[in-house]
């Protein structure tokens, strides 16, 4: 498989689970709040974020690994043995730890306490809690460093295949314990025992993989292993400073706004977190190629894989966000049955939010893929300061708006801070910054915001907004397509034109060489 397959089936893989996680979301929320009070919902909510938390160190070790994979090659199939032998018993020790500190915690009633959870829920919600925990470090632990093992041999599409898959698995169990009337932990232990399942088939899947890519060595290096999981730990540690500015604002809002307003501002940030997820779905299965082309020191795919992302941002995010600002008042209250307000500004400044960070991904992609850990550590702490200090701030004066506007902030100070270090990095590796290309995109978020900002206050005229909107932003892709390189142009058409229909691509392909 060609790179631009590897890229294209990885993205269509994310895109399907994204769709999936969209129609889960849009029957799982009337459906929750149909059978579930609004307690039990938030408390489900609530273990998914903690969840996320404890799986931190996890992630962060998979990721540095992850990246080591790819530093060393396909070619370096010893190397990369030893790393991933010596990365999963590592992990294991380090995930029973992990677990057991949990446990503890769990047992004394910490969290319970911490999380505001009343007396008489306090039982399904540390059993349902430690349940889930358990099965989430089960699973991940082999599954998450394997398949990164094998990204640099091409298997990165059928992991994100394996992932669509699961996804469809779990979220559908858990929907149909609830319409079938289970209570909060017996909907936990039926989708918990589908993941442990899922991914029980996905191990032996990869165990063979990577059998057959001569990945299994018996060299073990157990203080290597440790001293690369210590070298991950700012990873960890920055990975859970965006996890607390990013998701986190849930619980800095439960003691400053209540559970209500928590809930609504979760609620409505739903749209945010998808199209954030469709940020990955192209950043994702670019991150091989992208590291290839920064080791060969490569411009100009350099600035093509730049490209693919922030097209992404003109054609498809930055137009998005304008009509979903004018169909969401309608739409909002029918999802949520009525008992959740929409709040307009609120979902722009979430919309927002996401077009930032989007701007961000290859910057981040050159930051990331290279194990700058400090500069990684350094931005996400002083963007996660002034989050949360912002939260503080402005949440008792603007309500849950101020705090979509303190996550923009952040949003915006993350940006700036990567560019400056990702500038200097491709300087130091005698690349330079695509400056023409990144203004342009800068410009459609410019657009974007000032659409969503005509439409919501100036509700008697926003079908015009939303017109004279998307019609600057073709302006913005007009402009930003002409300064492309050409071998960039050339691959996004290839790649648009994958998507018609066989018999409009042959015709097409047919008639262009005619002309030629």
């Amino acid at each position: 498989m060609s790179a631009v397959k590897r890229v294209i089936s990885g993205s269509l893989a994310l895109w399907l689970r994204i769709v999936v996680t969209i129609i889960s979301q849009i029957i799982a929320v009337p459906l929750y709040l149909s059978y579930w009070s609004v307690e039990t919902y938030g408390m489900w909510i609530l273990i998914q974020s903690i969840i996320t938390f404890l799986t931190i160190f996890d992630i962060a070790h998979h990721n540095y690994l992850g990246n080591e994979f790819l530093k060393l090659g396909k070619k370096k199939t010893d190397e990369i043995g030893e790393v991933l032998f010596t990365g999963l018993v590592t992990a294991l020790i380090v995930a029973l730890l992990i677990f057991l500190t949990f446990l503890m915690m769990i047992l004394s009633g910490l969290i319970s306490q911490w999380a505001g959870i009343e007396d008489i829920n306090n039982q399904a919600f540390e059993v349902s809690l430690l349940i889930t925990s358990a099965t989430w470090i089960l699973t991940i632990t082999y599954t998450g460093i394997v398949g990164r093992a094998l990204y640099p041999f091409g298997y990165y599409p059928l992991c994100a295949w394996s992932g669509v898959l699961i996804a469809l698995m779990t979220t559908t169990s858990s929907m149909f314990a609830v319409y079938f009337g289970f209570d909060l932990i017996g909907t936990t232990i039926a989708t918990c025992i589908v993941t442990l399942i899922c991914n029980g088939i996905l191990s032996v899947i990869l165990f063979r993989l990577a059998k057959k890519e001569n990945l299994i060595v018996k060299n073990l290096n157990i203080k290597l292993g440790f001293s690369r999981f210590f070298a991950s730990l700012g990873i960890g540690a920055q990975a859970g400073l965006d996890i607390l500015r990013l998701q986190g604002v849930r619980f800095f809002l439960l003691p400053l706004s209540g559970m209500a307003q928590m809930i609504a501002f979760s609620t409505m940030r739903t749209g945010a977190n998808l199209a954030q997820q469709g940020i990955g779905t192209i950043t994702g299965p670019l991150m091989p190629e992208l590291m290839g082309y920064l080791t060969n020191r490569d411009q100009l795919r350099t600035e093509s894989a730049f490209a693919v992302i922030w097209l992404m941002l003109c054609v498809v995010l930055a137009p998005a966000v304008l009509v979903i600002q004018l169909v969401a008042p309608v739409l909002f209250p029918l999802w949520t049955q009525g008992k959740i307000d929409f709040n307009p500004v609120l979902f722009s400044l979430l919309s927002l939010g996401v077009l930032v960070s989007a701007l961000a991904q290859p910057p981040i992609a050159v930051v990331n893929g290279n194990n700058l850990v400090r500069q990684q550590f350094i931005i996400s702490a002083i963007s996660t300061s002034i989050t949360i200090c912002g939260i503080y701030l402005m949440v008792p004066i603007f309500g849950i708006t101020g705090a979509a506007l303190a996550l923009l902030i952040g949003e915006i100070v993350t940006l700036v801070s990567y560019v400056y270090v990702a500038k200097e990095w491709l300087f130091n590796a005698e690349l330079h910054w695509p400056n023409s290309a990144f203004r342009n995109a800068s410009l459609s978020i410019a657009v974007a915001s000032l659409g969503m900002a005509s439409i919501i206050y100036f509700p008697n005229y926003e079908d015009y907004c939303l017109v004279i909107a998307l019609a600057v932003q073709m302006l913005v892709i007009a402009a930003y397509w002409s300064k492309l390189p050409q071998i960039t142009r050339q691959r996004a058409a290839n790649q648009a034109i994958r998507v018609l229909p066989a018999l409009v691509r042959n015709r097409f392909n047919k008639t262009l060489n005619q002309v030629n």
